[in-house]
């Protein structure tokens, strides 16, 4: 962003700029995303501001993508610049499509009807002296999002093995599988409603789980419309349905395989603003026909700018556990506990994490240097033309930019912009913890929470 919009300066702090740029990300049906790109003005441009929006498609590069939002937030900012003594050396350019093209942006044609494919396979394999492991894992996916309906169908594998010798010369091997499909459904009810259905079947030899299925109806309910989803959300989702269990040993209860009817009911809030992004959520489970048999998850983020320079993040869960029905009655082998290829029994599960940073120092930063450049980092700076822009950003759990710079987040960024020599401007910055693996839902997960 510093090489290509240079009618500005970046600093590394959105309190010293003069344009605030929120920028928001919803996935799309086609496997894209929808950037809303958020301008504010301060200062002398309070009374200044725009929303444009980009569409990334999910086969673009990133250096597509990077390029795409920077032409973006460039015209965003050039209303601002028009009222600074920068825009003499501001000019506009335009390209006239070929016929072709513009007969093609005139009439759109889709011989796919918004279905997206996809198909993955994969594998690793890793070897030592005393030590072999191998896994493969493969996904096919359909999926078809309109403004009216969404559908979600397909299939998913994995399969692990691995062996070890000890130190007395005694080898062990480990397995685990676990493959199932899905189907989800969703129809648009107006600006607040939304209903559907969903359907899993699955084998886990995580879960003691040789088979199992579940069907049923949900309900969805948002107290605020749909279309400032970007911004915030505050959903009531209800789930009821029936499900079935074929377990490979037996369990606790003195089972090999039974029906159980379920219901849940999860509130989720979630408001992306120029401080940070708060995301709470509390879900609630249990069997119908013994509600003893329950689970009760609470958890969320803050990702929240306190004051100038000083960034705070905080994330968490907890989870009250009474619906193991499927652990299996002799238990779990050293082997598989240390391995963890079995789900183990317990009442509670928490999981906590904070962090807290403070930057401080000049606030200018337009000096690209790639040199030394060999890894991935989180990026901060800043941007400021003559009496310019004050710009920061929020995002979601995707990819984030923001002029000036790009960088990921897992819950958010932030991106500030000021004016030039003497002018101040926001800064991009990547903040958040990074997602670790326990954070990525499977396929039971998001069908057992409807929110796919």
């Amino acid at each position: 962003f510093r090489r290509e919009i240079t009618f500005v300066n970046y600093v590394r702090d959105r309190e010293v700029a003069q344009v605030h740029i929120l920028i928001t990300t919803r996935r799309t049906g086609g496997g894209g995303d929808e950037f809303t790109i958020e301008f504010i003005g301060l200062e002398e441009f309070e009374t200044l501001g725009d929303t444009l929006f980009y569409f990334s498609s999910d086969t673009d590069t990133e250096d597509e993508v990077r390029t795409g939002l920077t032409h973006m937030i460039g015209l965003g900012l050039i209303r601002y610049a028009a009222r600074t003594a920068e825009a003499e050396r501001i000019q506009v350019q335009y390209e006239l499509p070929t016929a072709m093209a513009a007969a093609e942006m005139q009439v759109p044609h889709d011989p796919w009807n918004f279905w997206i494919f996809r198909v993955r396979v994969g594998g690793n394999y890793r070897a030592e002296q005393r030590q072999e492991s191998f896994s493969a894992n493969t996904s096919i996916s359909a999926n078809r999002t309109t403004l009216d309906w969404k559908i979600r169908t397909g299939f998913s594998g994995f399969y692990a093995d691995d062996r070890f010798e000890f130190s007395d010369g005694t080898r062990t091997q480990s397995f685990a599988r676990e493959y199932g499909g899905w189907f989800f459904i969703a129809r648009s009810l107006g600006q607040h409603w939304s209903a559907g259905g969903v359907t899993e079947a699955r084998v886990s030899t995580f879960r003691n789980q040789d088979f199992t299925w579940n069907l049923g109806p949900a309900v969805e309910w948002n107290f605020f419309p749909y279309d400032q989803s970007t911004w915030r959300e505050l959903t009531f989702t209800y789930f009821i349905g029936i499900n079935y269990w074929d377990y490979e040993e037996v369990t606790i209860f003195d089972k090999l395989e039974e029906w159980r009817p379920s219901q849940s009911l999860e509130v989720s809030y979630t408001t992306k603003q120029p401080f940070g992004t708060i995301n709470f959520r509390v879900e609630g489970s249990n069997f119908i026909d013994d509600p003893a048999l329950h689970r009760l998850d609470v958890g969320g983020f803050l990702n929240v700018r306190l004051v100038r320079g000083l960034q705070l993040n905080l994330n968490g869960s907890f989870s009250r556990i009474k619906d193991q029905i499927f652990l299996a009655r002799e238990g779990a082998t050293d082997e598989e506990v240390l391995l963890r290829r079995r789900e183990l029994g317990t009442d509670f599960r928490i999981r906590f994490g904070v962090s807290i940073s403070y930057t401080f120092g000049s606030i200018f930063n337009n000096v690209v240097n790639p040199r030394f450049d060999l890894t991935s980092y989180s990026h901060s700076c800043s941007c400021f033309f003559d009496q310019v822009v004050r710009d920061s950003r929020t995002w979601e759990t995707e990819p984030h930019f923001a002029a000036g710079s790009i960088g990921y987040s897992h819950p958010s960024a932030r991106y500030a912009v000021i004016p030039s020599p003497g002018a101040r401007v926001g800064s991009v910055e990547s903040a958040g913890p990074e997602p670790q693996a326990n954070d990525i839902p499977t396929a039971t997960d998001a069908v057992s929470r409807y929110k796919t």
